[in-house]
């Protein structure tokens, strides 16, 4: 379970304005006395916490055939996600599967 700005923000509150024990104040904010300590120790929310990706975790499934979708999509714009999916799908018999 990921810790949220909001039990972070809270921990704070309960720590340093209500005076609360780290066991108590980690408890209250729904987090370990460790993970408490940890966000005490840095001062920083979760959220500014978080790096950029700059790395695909896996390979783009349509890459080979957006070319075509463009296409599709310039010539009507008015087209909706599932139909252009079920273009793909009739073009490409076998690559794509329901829900992908």
């Amino acid at each position: 379970m990921t810790t949220t700005d909001y039990q972070v923000q809270r921990l704070w509150k309960l720590r340093f304005q209500e005076k609360n024990p780290l066991y108590l104040a980690a408890a209250k904010s729904g987090m370990s006395e460790k993970t408490a300590r940890k966000y005490l120790r840095k001062s920083v929310l979760p959220s500014q916490n978080k790096q950029p990706r700059h790395w695909a975790t896996r390979k783009d499934p349509f890459e080979s055939i957006w070319p075509a979708v463009l296409v599709l999509l310039q010539t009507q714009p008015g087209l909706e996600a599932k139909t252009v999916f079920e273009e793909i799908q009739r073009r490409y018999p076998g690559q794509f599967e329901e829900g992908q």
